[in-house]
């Protein structure tokens, strides 16, 4: 129901054909087998993030009626979202306590570690720099690192953020209670001008659906 909405968004334009490009054949691009190997030499927690948001991101991205190309673009976007934080001292990612505003200033630094590592490392795909450096901007301007809003931040940075919200509400983290899929998505509702609640919507109907069945994506 939610994929007539959202087509014009999945579907790539002419520019974007090049980016769709199969990975294996862009010399000097790293797999994410790759960047998945270091991720998990640097923090278990953070690996495993990365692995849990980029197939959220699959599942929501057909189930929003993207194509097959958009699909694996999104799934890389999605699993190098946050590759920046290996270049945050790992005591730092697990620290119980709150961050005093120095550790505040280093964890808020890895959106843009993560641009330019990937940049850096050969990576040619727009879309995964945008989603590494924006996906913790918000609707209404109040996230980092640049505070932009509104429409600066686009379709693909909505749906990670999303998915990647989802993720950090509902693992086993060290500084913050888990919560239930159920209470993750309350809580998200309650952001208001934050995240994009016309995609929220249709993340929260997949999601209760498919607790509603229990059965397996």
């Amino acid at each position: 129901m939610f994929a007539g909405a959202y087509r014009r968004h999945c579907s790539p334009g002419p520019s974007e054909e090049q980016s769709l490009t199969p990975l294996h054949l862009k010399p000097g691009l790293f797999g994410l087998s790759h960047w998945a190997a270091i991720a998990h030499s640097h923090d278990l927690g953070l690996a495993s993030h990365l692995s849990a948001v980029a197939q959220l991101t699959v599942q929501f991205s057909d189930y929003l009626g993207c194509s097959s190309k958009e699909q694996r673009v999104l799934r890389r976007a999605a699993f190098l979202h946050d590759i920046g934080k290996i270049r945050v001292p790992a005591p730092l990612l697990c620290k119980p306590g709150k961050l005093t505003g120095r550790e505040l200033q280093i964890m808020q630094s890895h959106p843009w570690l993560g641009y330019e590592l990937l940049s850096r490392a050969g990576e040619w795909n727009e879309v995964v720099l945008t989603v590494a450096r924006d996906h913790h901007e918000r609707l209404d301007g109040s996230g980092y690192p640049r505070g932009i809003g509104g429409s600066e931040i686009g379709f693909r940075v909505r749906l990670i953020t999303i998915c990647d919200v989802y993720c950090a509400m509902t693992e086993e983290r060290p500084y913050a209670e888990t919560m239930s899929w159920n209470l993750a998505l309350e809580r998200m509702s309650q952001k208001g001008t934050r995240l994009d609640m016309d995609l929220l919507d249709a993340f929260s109907t997949m999601i209760t659906c498919h607790h509603s069945h229990r059965g397996t994506w």
